[in-house]
């Protein structure tokens, strides 16, 4: 998961909260390992702030991926767009290999290129349900042209919010490795849960990925999550 959770649309929850914990296990052989989220969204009249950050538990004596993601909406007042909103953000973290890569008394690690991105937001009305959708620049240390991604987001309560189906979609553009060219990366992180109350929630995410690090192959990995908002 990146863990990436940009869930604005909170807002518009009758869940929403100010702040959430997330506890997610990645039960696949391929990974088996915990990750804990800690997302923060602050509606005001200007706009909106919203921030999270991601621990990936892989090794056996500590985190080993540490990722956050900084971003504030402006709303923009206009007659032809409703919802428009100018959007800034800044992304940045560091990776260190788990026990099963090198040993554990030599780790590798290296940091998470640092990204500012910059665009505009525009929400999609569908009915009763809306799709954030954003439109960013992206400029990541170190490379080697213009990059650009798209973001999308979506919440919505079901049986009369007992369930929730959340999650968003980035697909943005980035060097290879070799830095021969560019490619293009998706990762989307849908969530189904279960709500026990305002509070506290059970359920999966679903990581869908493809060109995504370590690997340039279609991957999927489904976790199970539980979920306390205060």
């Amino acid at each position: 998961m990146k863990i990436k959770i940009l869930l604005f649309i909170l807002l518009f929850s009758s869940y929403a909260k100010a702040q959430e914990l997330q506890l997610h296990y990645d039960f696949l052989p391929e990974r088996d390992y915990l990750t804990f989220t800690f997302e923060f969204f602050k509606p005001d009249k200007l706009g909106s702030t919203f921030f999270f950050t991601d621990f990936n538990f892989d090794r056996k004596d500590a985190a080993n991926l540490a990722y956050f993601e900084l971003a504030r909406k402006f709303n923009i007042k206009n007659d032809l767009i409703e919802g428009l909103n100018f959007h800034i953000e800044y992304n940045d973290g560091l990776l260190m290999t788990n026990d099963k890569a090198g040993s554990p008394e030599n780790p590798l690690g290296f940091p998470i290129n640092r990204a500012f991105l910059v665009g505009f937001g525009i929400p999609i009305k569908i009915g009763n349900f809306t799709l954030n959708t954003t439109y960013m620049y992206k400029n990541t240390h170190g490379s080697s042209g213009l990059d650009g991604q798209f973001t999308a987001v979506w919440f919505q309560n079901l049986f009369n919010n007992k369930v929730t189906i959340r999650g968003f979609l980035d697909f943005w553009s980035q060097d290879r490795t070799d830095g021969s060219s560019k490619k293009a990366i998706l990762l989307t992180e849908p969530q189904v849960m279960y709500n026990f109350n305002k509070n506290f929630s059970l359920g999966s995410e679903i990581e869908i990925s493809n060109n995504f690090v370590p690997s340039e192959e279609f991957k999927v990995f489904p976790t199970i999550m539980g979920r306390y908002a205060f």
